[in-house]
């Protein structure tokens, strides 16, 4: 894939960069979901546009450093979901970050958290296809 992405793919190095550069006494907190999801697609970015399904298709840049020193947006959203959230990247050119919980889910996280996908990967066939996210 031009992306970057192949099947069993695993940046393992990128993560912990990630991990060094994020994780404090006061930041985020990396779970097992994201380490998973970030080795898989971190560092990918893709661009695309036009209509969708139900929405305007967008593109996403997986690079949770684009969230540092946002900790408090995500932390405001934390009882709302039930779990902490970790950064992922951004989407739709930076309109919206993309957060992921405990458990995998990924959500839009603007002035409002939207659930886009039950794992990184509808979650991402959800911005590429132009799905609504819920909530």
């Amino acid at each position: 894939m031009a992306a970057g992405w192949h099947k069993d793919r695993r940046d393992t190095q990128r993560v912990a960069q990630w991990r060094r550069k994020l994780e404090n006494p006061n930041g985020f907190r990396m779970s097992i979901a994201a380490e998973r999801a970030l080795e898989e697609f971190g560092g990918i970015r893709v661009d695309c546009e036009g209509p969708g399904l139900e929405c305007a298709r967008g593109g996403f840049d997986l690079d949770p450093g684009l969230a540092s020193g946002e900790e408090d947006r995500f932390d405001a959203f934390r009882d709302q979901v039930g779990s902490d959230l970790f950064p992922l990247g951004e989407a739709y050119n930076g309109q919206a970050f993309l957060a992921i919980d405990g458990m995998g889910r990924v959500y839009l996280l603007g002035d409002r958290i939207q659930l886009l996908g039950a794992n990184i990967h509808s979650a991402l066939d959800s911005i590429l296809v132009g799905r609504l996210p819920r909530g």
